[in-house]
């Protein structure tokens, strides 16, 4: 390796192999930050990667010879293979490395810039995985950061083959553990399956639900009692696939849930049977864990007729209705040509209440659909009247999927400052604030500190160093700023610090500070992601810096 220069017979040879190593004045890492943004960078993950949390020193030392370990703690009892991620590897190319040492298994060497970096796959043996930092007498950089693990194994299970669910009837086998063995399977008779999605809020009560594959609807009835019409069928080979996919989840065979209803919103009901299976899931109408809330999903987009996406089948004395998808009582209604409109409770607006009473469709409340709390998206493309704006979860107020559904909230509606965004304001130095889920200007201009923004050197800083700071801001957070704590003070022109930030999907340079000008409150860096670098050359060290975040 070139980490060690040989040893000369002379005090002046020794010398020279040192300085010959030192990079010349001036010159620095010129690198760019280690990863994408951290939420950004997701992908989805293999079901076998373990999270841990192993780091060197940012940046390392010189004459650095440092076991980390990297504990098992985690891996499952049929794991016999590991490999390693580094989420960050940067050390001095060709001269400190980062070694990989399982037991039993060769060594791994890695140096220079290797973010994003695997090791290759090795025998699991004992708790733990060494990993070693060795460094030289000079040049240092960020060193590197071990986020997760991976593992391959499967249990030794006796070679049975279990028969299949025969006709008429579905597989609800419990998933295996993760090193468990297949078990015979259960099988639930087509006509045990029952599924019922209810919402309720005060006495009014609707609800669609599946026996076997006969559908029926609930609404209230004249005098507010609960109403129950068979409308069809569905689609017996989906309606089994749904049942499945809540055995494969776990959701079937676990204890469901029973949550507090928050105020003022509508409770909403999922239960599942299944043979002896029985579960139910309730919750505030959108606080579903979000598995239940794809089944409910995926359940009511099966309760339209006449679409590519629907499962309904309208039965006898029902036709589809084009205009709604629904299935609609079939009778002949004159109704006078007067525009009074109601909307009824499926999103469509009816001119008025003879109509929605001929379509046999309950009715939400007088005026058009598309006012707050009226059903918006779907696959029906429900719209909001006005400015009304659809709301398909906590800030998400475009559609995350196809046919998604949400509902109507008024324009100045928020989860988070950031939904504000573009709202007309008063012509005042502010920021927009969300307060009670409504956009308030908050006059003036609000820091906060960013939870671990604080940014530090040695003083002395070292010489030849490169180290990164990740600043990731809170969701809704729209700028950041750097108050320097304690005096600024870098070798001019050759020492720095650089401040960089996620723009249109790339890392970007937006400043870069030498000498004693360091950053002032006055300047903001757009956006929530960012990264701090100081870097140094091979000579002249001053006091440094300590920077501290804040956002708004």
């Amino acid at each position: 390796m070139l980490k060690n220069c040989l040893v000369l017979f002379t005090v002046l040879g020794a010398s020279a192999c040192a300085m010959d190593k030192e990079d010349a004045k001036g010159v620095v890492d010129e690198s760019a930050p280690p990863a994408v943004p951290t939420e950004l960078g997701k992908a989805d993950a293999s079901s076998k990667e373990i999270a841990v949390n192993v780091q060197s020193a940012h940046p390392y030392t010189n004459n650095l010879d440092k076991l980390f370990t990297v504990p098992y703690t985690n891996l499952p009892s049929c794991a016999n293979q590991v490999r390693v991620h580094f989420k960050v590897l940067r050390t001095e190319a060709a001269y400190d490395f980062v070694t990989v040492e399982p037991t039993g298994a060769p060594v791994q060497s890695f140096d220079g810039d290797k973010d994003d970096t695997w090791t290759a796959w090795f025998g699991k043996s004992g708790t733990s995985v060494k990993v070693r930092l060795d460094s030289d007498g000079s040049v240092t950089r960020h060193g590197f950061e071990i986020d997760k693990l991976e593992w391959n194994g499967a249990p030794v299970c006796p070679a049975i083959a279990y028969p299949a669910c025969g006709a008429g009837k579905v597989d609800v086998t419990p998933a295996p553990a993760v090193c468990g063995c297949p078990t015979a399977r259960v099988c639930a008779a087509e006509s045990t399956i029952e599924i019922t999605h209810a919402r309720a809020q005060g006495r009014n009560r609707t609800n669609h639900a599946v026996s076997g594959n006969v559908a029926s609807e609930t609404h209230p009835g004249p005098s507010d009692a609960p109403q129950t019409t068979v409308i069809g069928s569905l689609d017996q080979v989906r309606v089994n696939a749904l049942v499945k996919r809540a055995s494969d989840l776990g959701l079937l065979h676990g204890p469901g849930y029973d949550r507090a209803i928050a105020a003022n919103t509508a409770r909403e009901e999922l239960t599942i049977k299944a043979g002896t299976k029985h579960v139910t899931f309730v919750a505030s109408e959108g606080a579903q864990d979000a598995a239940v809330a794809q089944l409910i999903t995926d359940f009511e987009a099966l309760f339209t007729c006449g679409t590519p996406t629907g499962g309904l089948t309208c039965g006898d004395s029902f036709s589809c209705d084009a205009a709604t998808a629904e299935c609609v009582e079939t009778q002949s209604c004159v109704c006078p040509a007067v525009y009074q409109p109601v909307c009824g409770e499926s999103g469509h607006t009816f001119g008025n209440a003879c109509e929605a009473g001929c379509a046999n469709a309950p009715v939400a409340h007088t005026g058009e659909c598309g006012t707050p709390g009226d059903s918006c998206g779907t696959i029906m493309g429900l719209t909001c009247l006005g400015d009304n704006k659809c709301r398909f979860g906590a800030s998400q107020f475009t559609y995350p999927f196809p046919d998604a559904g949400g509902r109507c909230v008024d324009k100045t509606y928020c989860d988070a400052p950031s939904d504000c965004t573009g709202l007309v304001h008063p012509a005042v130095l502010g920021a927009w604030a969300c307060n009670t889920n409504a956009c308030t200007w908050a006059a003036g201009v609000p820091w906060k500190p960013v939870a671990g923004g604080s940014f530090e050197t040695a003083h002395p800083y070292a010489s030849s160093t490169s180290v990164w700071k990740e600043l990731s801001l809170p969701a809704g957070a729209q700028a950041l700023r750097l108050v320097t704590a304690s005096g600024f003070a870098l070798e001019a022109n050759y020492d720095f610090l650089e401040v960089w930030s996620w723009v249109n999907g790339a890392w970007k340079q937006m400043k870069r500070y030498t000498g004693t000008a360091g950053p002032t409150a006055t300047e903001e860096f757009a956006g929530r992601y960012h990264y701090l670098r100081f870097v140094s050359d091979s000579s002249v060290n001053k006091a440094g810096f300590r920077i501290d975040a804040e956002y708004r």
